[in-house]
């Protein structure tokens, strides 16, 4: 399989993807589809992805390597991790709020692909957590995030709860603001793992 990035036809294939998988759902949509979408041969799709499923993981682990590396750009233009903690969550739910397809097909179509769950593509998952790990483990080094804090739980916990707020976001229409949400669930982390001192918190 070719990587992305050396063939603009199959980064064309995966953009249309991700139009026919939000409109259609995963199980409704067919590679002739996305063919059509695509403006390309239904045998041509077949040339970069053996099957529907392999192009929702394509989707899945291009997406997800291409979020954690800029995030990790920009987090590092902050001072201090918990003001990048604070830059993560609020990037993740702006890039969520402003990408609405591929969200809805990353957090609810995902899903419906045995394939997907039977793959390595959640490995990336882990990398995002770890990312989440690192800054942790930053803010302990620094005295300002209590040292008892199990960085992989936190880091899944906040993973989880990004994930959760934008899967509720997709469902319910995006009836409320993802950017107000993020000062919400930060404020909440941040007092539930800062470094306390006797006369109260940092």
């Amino acid at each position: 399989m070719k990587k992305s990035g050396q063939s603009p036809k199959r980064r064309q294939i995966l953009d249309a993807a991700v139009k026919v998988f939000a409109k259609n759902g995963f199980y409704n949509s067919k590679v002739l589809d996305i063919a059509k979408e695509a403006d390309v041969a239904n045998g041509t799709v077949y040339l970069y992805f053996p099957s529907k499923d392999d192009i929702l993981i394509s989707i899945f682990e291009e997406q997800m390597g291409e979020l954690i590396e800029y995030i990790k750009r920009e987090i590092q233009k902050e001072s201090g991790s918990l003001n990048k903690l604070r830059k993560l969550v609020s990037m993740q739910m702006h890039l969520i709020e402003t990408n609405s397809d591929l969200t809805e097909l990353l957090l609810v179509e995902l899903r419906q692909s045995k394939k997907f769950l039977q793959s390595n593509a959640t490995d990336m998952m882990s990398k995002y957590i770890d990312m989440i790990g690192n800054i942790l483990k930053e803010g302990i080094a620094e005295g300002v995030i209590d040292k008892s804090v199990d960085v992989t739980i936190v880091g899944t916990m906040l993973f989880s709860a990004v994930e959760g707020l934008a899967t509720r976001w997709i469902l319910e229409g995006a009836s409320y603001s993802l950017d107000r949400a993020a000062d919400t669930v930060i404020k909440v982390f941040l007092n539930g793992i800062k470094e306390k001192t006797e006369g109260g918190d940092n």
